[in-house]
């Protein structure tokens, strides 16, 4: 697939990746998804060959061709089980670690509750959301506006669950100072694990990006709000950097 995709035309290649996110969201297993790929690039690359298009070869429109064949693929539960599982375990882990350097790691019986509620329903709009990107023909700008949205609704959904349990809830888990070690240590691992085991640094560099501006600027001399502001702003370039040179890396190979 590799060598056919290096000489597909840019529409191929488009539509190839489209159809890679849009059977992924839609839970497909990752094996069918890459046989699927590799077949269809070798009859794109033959197609090409004689000056046919992609409607061509998958006889229908792009978006009606994704969603026959995910329809006819089977739904693979258990990897969508462990991948969940994954995005809960390393969502909990950055809740952990940021209780436990703001006060200590303390929970009610709401957040308990609230929290995987909010994260399973993130999963689900973000699934729905790559599902509608990859069948239809977004602008750079429209895709930036969907992400944004898609990141005010997650940190919307946790933000309600805070107030809700601020205001109606009382502490039910509380840890003592052992228990914090303990519980970062473990979070720490989590992320250490879930960086080899998926070979990338990014569950590394985030929390290190969340949290470490605001550990070094509590040691110096300024305001509090202004602390706040700066460790926000480094933040989110530190974030923007980092994904503005995966992107790049990303084109490059």
């Amino acid at each position: 697939m590799l060598d056919a995709n290096k000489t597909l035309s840019k529409e191929s290649q488009l539509f190839l990746e489209n159809l890679r996110l849009y059977l992924f969201s839609s839970g497909k297993k990752t094996e069918e998804v890459e046989d699927i790929m590799e077949e269809l690039a070798a009859h794109l690359f033959e197609a090409e060959r004689n000056d046919k298009s992609v409607e061509h070869i998958i006889g229908r429109s792009p978006k009606e061709y994704m969603k026959l064949l995910s329809d006819e693929m089977s739904f693979d539960y258990t990897g969508s089980l462990k991948y969940i599982l994954i995005i809960l375990f390393g969502a909990s882990s950055y809740l952990i670690i940021d209780k436990a350097l703001n006060g200590g790691i303390e929970f009610s019986v709401l957040e308990l509750i609230g929290y995987p509620l909010a994260g399973l329903l993130s999963i689900v709009v973000y699934m729905i959301s790559f599902r509608y990107m990859a069948s239809h023909k977004l602008s750079m700008v429209k895709q930036s506006v969907l992400l944004s949205a898609l990141g005010l609704i997650s940190i919307a959904l946790f933000a309600g669950v805070i107030i809700i349990s601020g205001m109606y809830s009382t502490s039910f888990m509380k840890f003592d100072n052992t228990g914090n070690v303990i519980a970062v240590i473990v979070a720490i691992s989590i992320f250490i694990s879930l960086s080899i085991w998926s070979k990338t640094w990014v569950l590394i560099i985030i929390p290190i990006l969340l949290f470490g501006p605001a550990l070094i600027l509590d040691s110096t001399d300024f305001q509090e709000n202004v602390k706040q502001v700066l460790s926000t702003v480094i933040t989110m370039l530190g974030i923007m950097l980092y994904c503005g040179i995966t992107l790049k890396k990303i084109k490059n190979v």
